[in-house]
């Protein structure tokens, strides 16, 4: 795009196949092709509860400056079987193009196999209703006439091309089909193709035959497309961070690094999705090798954690529970199914004030719901969990950044206030993958914070001492005898029932929530995002924070300013900061991905301050910036009361 300046650039586009074809890879590779020329980048893949076959799709966002959302129409779309070709069809922009395997197309619907039965019966009445038949190729004419360009690939004889030129089986060779898709699109989209060989051999650095393999398939591709579709019009410039240090990562993945550098010495887990990558990729780097600058600060060549995979979620929390008696810096991560059977475990350590950070994954519930999609179904089930009066933090992170400072600060204070705390996030987050920068994630920003924990005590040392702010001194279990228990207690540990020593531990345990309502700061409890005068305030929590500040521009471009009030602290709950700005507001619209509103019954319940207007998304998929403009729109302009968005495949 000579003469374009790359302040404009603004590209999306998707990767669809079936699961197990190697889209995540294929949204990887495009994902660092775009971070070598200069751009930044997010990514997020959805895919379904199974594990191969079904339809999976990977979109990526690329502009100047970090995206904050997705969204759709796209420009471009890789589809690399009939099933991708059928879902996205009506996924691309006027003027957008789609690559396909041309040998898909006289495939019909209903010998689609994993493709869900809706979905087929919603697909045939369409075509039915147009008097086409119901196939892959009724969809790329469908698309051709939306002014959709449709770029058909010949795949068996590009593979076969491939096969001839290396000597490989066509076995393998097959594996490069999501290569050949991706390096038409990428350079349809105006990259280079020395930019695609080089991301490709950054992501199968250590495996020379695979990336020689992959760069001749995408200089097949990329051949077939000069000669027989002319090539793009023109290059995309570089982009304003040629050149810098980036980071690409999933919120898996920032997480496990927040809690290495905020000090963590256990992790405890037992599988599930979407939260077993966070543990996976800490038991995948036990020791971390330290940058020498950093090797310098802290004096060690490396940091590790013990990683354990239990037999279940009681085993994992009362494995970390026992961890952090004997004086580890502990945690788990579990989902909505796992963090159900912690509950017992979550009233013991809040009883007998045990550290510990459980960081909950949300996905779409209930039961096991939706295993692999996105909700944020979990902040009621989070903020009661335990039984009796059980008080706990709870935070929640709103985007890659704060997720990696929180699981620093969720550590921090899960041992300077002795109590569990709640790290939720979300399967968003999760599978989401944004570049970064050093300065984004700085590790010497992280303080360790252990509070009263003491090392040596004395003889007249009381582990559960009646102090002002409520919080006694800690030391390991072996230091001294001591009891700890889930039974009411002496100050000594030792378990009782009377009446008086009751009233003064319950108020002890009340005084400790009151020092860290005191102690935490309210720009640390809520987050108010543009102008404090603006007349409507957008309310949420979590990971739309990124897609409401996105929409904000585009309701801005609309003429309708509002701000947003981001709740990131559940408990204790910031009353007086949440009133202060909503009785400010004209008009307060609640944005969440759960249909009972959640936050604004919390806030109802909290400060008294009734939210009467919601944008809901309950399917499961991420959430666009869009949507979120369009509904808020909406209620501006008809004062709807709800307005439920449902974008996504």
């Amino acid at each position: 795009m000579h003469g374009v300046s790359n302040s404009s650039i603004d590209l999306k586009f998707l990767i669809g196949g079936p699961q197990g074809g190697g889209i995540e890879s294929a949204g990887q590779i495009a994902l660092k092709t775009f971070v070598l020329k200069g751009y930044q980048v997010i990514g997020t893949r959805e895919y379904q509860s199974n594990i191969m076959g079904a339809h999976s799709y990977f979109t990526i966002r690329v502009k100047p400056e970090r995206p904050g959302a997705i969204n759709f129409p796209v420009d471009a779309a890789t589809v690399l079987d009939a099933e991708s070709v059928l879902t996205h069809f009506t996924d691309v922009k006027k003027d957008g193009f789609i690559v396909y395997d041309s040998s898909t197309r006289k495939t019909k619907i209903k010998t689609i196999a994993p493709m869900p039965k809706p979905l087929k019966e919603r697909l045939i009445k369409f075509f039915e209703e147009r008097g086409m038949e119901p196939t892959a190729e009724s969809a790329v004419k469908v698309a051709e006439e939306n002014g959709v360009k449709t770029i058909g690939l010949p795949m068996r004889d590009l593979i076969r091309k491939v096969a001839s030129a290396t000597n490989a089986p066509l076995s393998r060779v097959s594996k490069t089909l999501n290569t050949i898709g991706l390096a038409t699109t990428l350079y349809l989209l105006g990259v280079e193709p020395n930019w695609i060989e080089k991301a490709i051999a950054t992501h199968f650095a250590a495996k020379k035959k695979v990336v020689d393999m992959n760069i001749l398939a995408a200089r097949i591709a990329i051949e077939y497309v000069d000669e027989n579709y002319g090539g793009p019009c023109c290059f995309l410039p570089e982009g304003p961070h040629l050149g810098k240090e980036t980071m690409l990562a999933t919120g898996n993945e920032i997480v496990a690094m927040g809690k290495v550098v905020g000090g963590l010495t256990m992790q405890t887990y037992y599988p599930i999705t979407p939260a077993s990558d966070e543990a996976l990729f800490l038991e995948g780097h036990r020791n971390f090798e330290l940058a020498p600058w950093a090797e310098e600060v802290l004096g060690l060549k490396k940091l590790g954690a013990v990683v354990l995979q239990t037999e279940d979620e009681l085993s994992a929390i009362m494995s970390a529970l026992g961890a952090a008696v004997a004086g580890a810096r502990t945690s788990t991560s579990t989902s909505g199914p796992g963090f159900a059977l912690m509950n017992e475990a979550i009233s013991l350590a809040i009883m007998a004030e045990i550290p510990v950070v459980i960081t909950v994954w949300q996905r779409g519930g209930p039961s096991t719901g939706l295993p692999t999609r996105e909700g944020q179904q979990d902040l009621l089930h989070t903020l009661f969990s335990g039984h009796g009066d059980n008080p706990k933090i709870v935070v929640a992170s709103g985007d890659h950044i704060e997720a990696y400072y929180d699981a620093i600060k969720a550590l921090n204070w899960a041992e300077k206030y002795q109590t569990p705390v709640i790290h939720l996030v979300d399967k968003y987050l999760a599978s989401t993958i944004t570049s970064l920068h050093r300065e984004d994630i700085n590790p010497l920003k992280a303080a360790i914070e252990r509070g009263k924990f003491v090392e040596n005590p004395g003889k007249d040392y009381l582990r559960y001492k009646i102090t002002e702010d409520g919080i006694s001194p800690r030391a390991p279990m072996g230091k001294v005898p001591l009891t700890w228990t889930g039974l009411e207690h002496t100050e000594d540990g030792m378990p009782t029932e009377d009446p008086i020593v009751r009233d003064q531990m319950m108020a002890k345990r009340r005084r400790k929530f009151e020092t860290i309502a005191r102690e935490i700061p309210d720009s640390e409890k809520v987050v108010l995002h543009g102008d404090p005068d603006a007349k409507i305030t957008l309310v949420s929590w979590g990971s739309t924070k990124p897609i409401i500040l996105e929409a904000m521009k585009l309701l801005e471009k609309d003429g309708i300013k509002v701000n947003f009030l981001q709740l990131r602290l559940f408990y204790p709950f910031p009353v007086k900061p949440v009133l202060d700005v909503l009785t400010n507001a004209e008009l307060v619209i609640d944005i969440e991905q759960n249909d009972l509103a959640q936050a604004a019954f919390l806030i109802r319940g909290y400060t008294g301050f009734t939210i009467e207007h919601f944008v809901k998304k309950l399917t499961g998929r991420a959430l666009w910036d869009t949507e979120v403009a369009h509904a808020v729109k909406r209620i501006v302009e008809t004062g709807e009361k709800e307005v439920v968005v449902s974008g996504g495949a």
